[in-house]
Parts: C-alpha cells; structure tokens; sequence
C-alpha cells in the first residue's frame, strides 16, 4: 500500500515526464518554424535573382566554338524570315529539278563529260505507275510533303528525258525572279500556317557535242510552303557533299506542301 510520501513522489515524476515531453514538442515546433522561415528566405532570394535575369538586356551576339559570332534573339517557333524561305524554295527546286546524272560528291552539274562516273537512276512507284528520277531528284524530294512528294515524283519521272540517265543530255532549271513570300489566309483573315512564293525560272536542256543550249521550258510556279519542327537528314557517307548542301538546305526548317502552275502576268 502506496504511502503519502510514495504518491507525491509519482505525482512529481509524472508532472516532469510530461514538463519533459512539452519541452521536446516545443523544440520540434521551433525548429519546424526555423525551417519554415528559412524556406520562404530561400524562395525570396530566388525571386529577386529572377527578376534581376529578367531585367538584363538579352544578349543578341554569342559565340560558336570556332570563333565566330551569331546574332540570336526570341522568335515564334513557326517564324521564318523571307530571306529564309526564298532561299529555301530556290534551293530545293534547283536539286528537284535539275535532271542530271549526279553521282557522290558532285558538287556541281557534269558539263555532260563522258568521263565521269555516272549515278544510277532511283526508280519510283506510285500505285500502278512506275518510273525513275535522279539521286538528286529523290534526295531533294524529302522536302516535300509525303503525299504530295509521290505525286510530284511520278511527274518528275515523266518530265525526266532518257538520255539524261545516260550522260547524254541535262536539264538545268534557271531561276530569273522569286518573289517575297505572303501569307497564305483563310476566309477569315487569319494565317493558314502555310506562305506562298512565287517562281518564274527556266528549264534549260543540254545536249552532249550539240555545242550548247538546245531548248528551253519555262518554269513558272506559285510554291507553297509550311514551317515544320523536324526536317530530313541526307547521309554524307553515302552521297557525299550533294548531302551536305541538301542538310543545309533542310536546316531552314520548311516544307513544300503544294506546286502550282503560274502565269508570269501574275507575278508582275
């Protein structure tokens, strides 16, 4: 049987056991606090370091590893200058169209020179129709739409003389005027995603020992094309620099969707 004196004894325990246990809750209180203000002191800092970036003129010149100097700036992902679109049109429809028999690191047209080494054709099929186009043709034809890559590859197989596969003869496309590209709008008014150019050029035909020039085509075409995020990439390994001025040309980021016949009238 517990005396007096023994329940005073468990009765000043228990009143310390829990003095104990308030004193560790307020420490683990205080501390959670601590961190909790501490937090919010980091997070202020961070917001008045991002607001000083933000406030800094951006920086319109950087410096590629080999020295040289690039503007940049901040541009819509769908945004093309005109410089760029032009030259991207000029440049896919010169390899287009351009029948001649290219082979690996050609990098220009053969002057029809019966020495140099040939490419063999690249042969098409369309659903039923069949036929073939040059190695630069088709290269060039991967910065077309797929849809209406087939179908331009099929008349292209029918514009392309037999004897360009031979040596014998080329056809040079000539390009006189291009104009600036314009925004293709729907019925309301707003952008279609899409810019037209148009291209008043010529297909100029060659023929071996004919001493020059033996016909000409006019070329004449409203061209249409559209921003895209990736683009095609020519092997360099197997076809050499042709691939390389094909991969720059691809790196403008454009595709043609649609080529129309033109009248010269309506371009001037």
């Amino acid at each position: 049987m517990q005396t007096l004196d023994d329940l005073r004894r468990n009765g000043a325990q228990k009143i310390k056991a829990n003095s104990q246990d308030k004193g560790k809750l307020y420490v683990l209180v205080l501390m959670t606090l601590c961190a909790s203000v501490f937090a919010i002191f980091l997070s202020f800092l961070n917001l008045l370091y991002t607001r000083q970036i933000t406030r800094k003129p951006f920086p319109t010149l950087v410096q590629k590893v080999d020295g040289e100097t690039m503007e940049i700036g901040f541009e819509d992902p769908t945004y093309r200058s005109p410089e760029v679109i032009q030259r991207f049109v000029s440049d896919t429809l010169y390899y287009l169209l351009t029948m001649t028999s290219y082979g690996v690191n050609d990098t220009e047209i053969s002057s029809l020179d019966p020495s140099r080494r040939l490419a063999d054709p690249v042969k098409i099929n369309v659903g039923a129709s069949t036929g073939e186009i040059t190695q630069s043709a088709w290269l060039a034809s991967e910065n077309l739409e797929a849809n209406f890559a087939d179908e331009f590859r099929l008349k292209l197989s029918e514009m392309t003389p037999r004897d360009v596969f031979a040596g014998k003869e080329e056809v040079i496309l000539k390009i006189d005027y291009l104009t600036k590209p314009e925004e293709v709008l729907d019925t309301n008014d707003r952008w279609t995603g899409l810019w037209s150019v148009d291209v008043v050029a010529n297909l100029k035909v060659y023929r071996r020992n004919s001493g020059g020039e033996v016909k000409t085509i006019p070329f004449n075409k409203r061209v249409y094309v559209r921003p895209i995020n990736t683009y095609p990439v020519t092997d360099v390994e197997q076809f050499g620099q042709l691939a390389t001025a094909l991969n720059q040309i691809a790196l403008s980021g454009l595709q043609i969707t649609e080529i129309k016949d033109l009248a010269v009238t309506d371009v001037f």
